[in-house]
């Protein structure tokens, strides 16, 4: 009888710690630490990659890298920023173009409709096809190569 108990006590702390793992992973994919905006959520991720590295690192969690298309939105996501980065240091968001028609695309597929370039930029020096916000003394983007590496805010929609 007391072996079956301990079983027992065993198949309930193992089933406890089972739904406990699954809840934080949740957690860490779902809505756990976004910061909504509309019908968009936001999250800072505070690791430096490349663009791309950070770009499917968003997709892993069902986003993308930040799209921006209005002021309110760009504000908001400053806010995202300065909550984890008092310094509001340099940081990834979705845009990207194609150098040889300087053509600017954000990676979730959505139109450009808004821009908050640094006077002077985009200035489309070699390889710079990637853009960063919160870059020199004005703090709003500019175009960069691609493999510098940055902390970056990914979005996705709340369904």
């Amino acid at each position: 009888m007391v072996f079956h108990n301990k079983v027992a006590v065993f198949l309930v702390l193992l089933a406890w710690a089972t739904t406990e793992f699954a809840w934080n992973a949740n957690a860490h994919h779902g809505w756990h630490n976004w910061s909504r905006f509309g019908v968009h959520s936001y999250k800072y991720i505070g690791i430096r990659m490349d663009w791309a590295s950070a770009e499917q690192y968003c997709l892993n969690l069902g986003a993308n890298l930040v799209s921006i298309h209005s002021e309110a939105e760009y504000r908001h996501v400053k806010s995202v920023i300065r909550a984890k980065d008092p310094s509001e240091g340099a940081t990834w968001i979705g845009l990207s173009c194609c150098a040889k028609i300087r053509h600017w695309l954000w990676s979730d597929g959505t139109k450009v409709t808004y821009t908050k370039w640094n006077p002077t930029e985009p200035n489309y020096l070699p390889r710079e096809c990637c853009a960063h916000m919160n870059w020199s003394v004005w703090k709003n983007w500019n175009d960069i190569p691609c493999d510098h590496q940055y902390p970056f805010v990914c979005v996705k929609k709340r369904v």
